[in-house]
This record gives structure tokens, C-alpha cells and sequence, in this order.
């Protein structure tokens, strides 16, 4: 009679411990699928959000522009082009012992003061100033004139 009741027992045991296995199961299937649509919603949010910021910050830079030009307001109807300024560039020009103006040339254009370097030394030798040149160190920027660049390295002012 024991034995028919510890079978019994473990019997439902068994029982019991199926029954809640398949039925976590099923609640982790669902909570994995509620998760997915989850984070489906929460892509589209970020997409919708992200589209937002890209018009918020095409308007905030088109509202700087309009407060930085003094121009009248353009109607609709006309066609708007943008204009893109280039960076100042500010350097040291070192010029040292030797340093010729095709050298002066080179080092202004590698460093982005000058597009074309040989209008610069073209410059100078019109102007019978490449011997000139003095050595030292010389603040430059790329909106300073070739005049004005070469005025500076000589140390002449015209």
C-alpha cells in the first residue's frame, strides 16, 4: 500500500513538473514575440525621430544663414543657391637660411594659405622681390592678398 502511494505521488510529480515546463515555455515564446514587436516599435520611433532632427537642423541652419546675411527674404518661387565659405586658415611661415621663393611658394601652398603658389612667386619676381625675402617666422592667413602675403615676407609695404 505504500509503495502504491509513493508511486502515485511521484506519478503526480511528474505530472506537475511537465505540465509547468510546457507552460513556461509558452510564456517565453510570448514574451519573446512581445519583445520583437517591441523593438520594432521602438526602430520606427527612432526612425521618426531621427527624420525630425534632420529637418530640425536643416531649418536651424537655414535660420542662421538668414541671420547672418543681410539680404531681403527670397520668395518661394525663386531658386535658392547655397554658398559654401571655405575655412580661414591661419599659419607660421618659417622661412629659413637658403629658402628661395619657389620654396616659400610651395611651403604657403602645402599648408592652404595659397591655392596656386606659382602666381605668388610669379608675384615676386615681377616685382624684383624674391631676393628679398626675409628669414624669420611671419603670421599668414589664407584671406591675406599674394600682395599683401609677399609685403609681409619681404618687409615692404606697398
Amino acid at each position: 500500500m505504500i509503495k502504491l502511494i509513493l508511486r502515485s505521488v511521484g506519478i503526480g510529480c511528474i505530472l506537475a513538473a511537465g505540465v509547468l515546463y510546457f507552460t513556461n515555455g509558452d510564456e517565453e515564446i510570448s514574451s519573446a514575440n512581445d519583445q520583437k514587436e517591441q523593438l520594432k516599435a521602438l526602430q520606427t520611433e527612432l526612425n521618426r525621430v531621427k527624420e525630425e532632427l534632420a529637418v530640425a537642423q536643416t531649418l536651424s541652419l537655414s535660420k542662421e544663414e538668414n541671420k547672418e546675411s543681410s539680404a531681403p527674404l527670397i520668395e518661394e518661387s525663386e531658386s535658392v543657391t547655397e554658398t559654401v565659405t571655405e575655412p580661414i586658415v591661419k599659419s607660421v611661415l618659417t622661412i629659413e637660411p637658403g629658402s628661395n621663393s619657389t620654396t616659400v611658394a610651395d611651403k604657403l601652398e602645402r599648408s592652404g594659405i595659397l591655392v596656386d603658389g606659382s602666381e605668388l612667386e610669379q608675384y615676386l619676381t615681377d616685382h624684383q622681390l624674391s631676393g628679398r625675402i626675409q628669414i624669420g617666422e611671419h603670421e599668414v592667413d589664407s584671406t591675406m592678398s599674394i600682395e599683401t602675403i609677399a609685403g609681409i615676407i619681404t618687409n615692404t609695404k606697398k
